[in-house]
């Protein structure tokens, strides 16, 4: 049998829509540059209320979409995340944790395009900053909290949650196959789980 090329642009693979390493021409895509311009902005609004929910104590960049692995982790999640979220009818609102949080823009531009995101992270700085920081962000379609992890299990039902995206923290847990159990378990059925890790080969 002859195999006729398939010209439908529609089939052709976007650039998030794998697994393993990002290339450098990736960072080429029109894909990325307009995901990266959208998650940019977020940042900018979030940053421009800093001096209103920012702990002095707090210790992580309070840039990270500019740092070395963000700028493609934030970028591949939040299309996933998208994605998700265009399969839920508008007046519902999938349950998102940001596992490993800190203190980010990155849980409010995943309300803004209306989910309810938890944050979950075991820096109290990380408590105090987040609730700071979800009542002077403009309010969104979706809601951010937070939940400090005080254990190894996460402080949720069995198959309470929708999505959980992991960017960047699970190469840093020193149990990370326990963690992936409760990530399994806090799950729906065909829930969602998103990681990212940020290897330097």
């Amino acid at each position: 049998m002859e195999m006729v090329p398939n010209n439908n642009v529609s089939h052709i693979p976007h650039v998030f829509d794998r697994s393993g390493l990002a290339a450098i021409s990736d960072f080429d895509s029109l894909e990325w540059k307009e995901t990266f311009d959208t998650l940019e902005s977020d940042q900018l609004i979030f940053l421009a209320k800093e001096n209103e929910f920012r702990s002095p104590e707090y210790k992580w960049p309070r840039d990270p979409l500019h740092t070395w692995s963000r700028a493609w982790e934030y970028p591949y999640v939040w299309h996933h995340l998208r994605r998700e979220r265009a399969l839920w009818p508008s007046h519902l609102r999938p349950n998102v944790v940001d596992l490993g949080s800190g203190v980010t823009f990155f849980p409010f531009s995943a309300a803004g395009m209306g989910c309810d995101v938890t944050c979950i992270d075991i820096d109290p700085v990380a408590q105090q900053d987040i609730a700071r920081a979800a009542s002077c962000i403009q309010k969104s379609s979706g809601a951010v909290d937070f939940r400090l992890r005080t254990e190894l299990a996460l402080p949720f039902e069995n198959m309470e949650v929708d999505v959980v995206y992991c960017i960047s923290v699970l190469e840093h847990i020193a149990n990370p196959e326990m963690t992936i159990k409760e990530v399994a378990r806090i799950l729906k059925p065909g829930g969602l789980f998103l990681l990212t890790i940020d290897l330097d080969l």
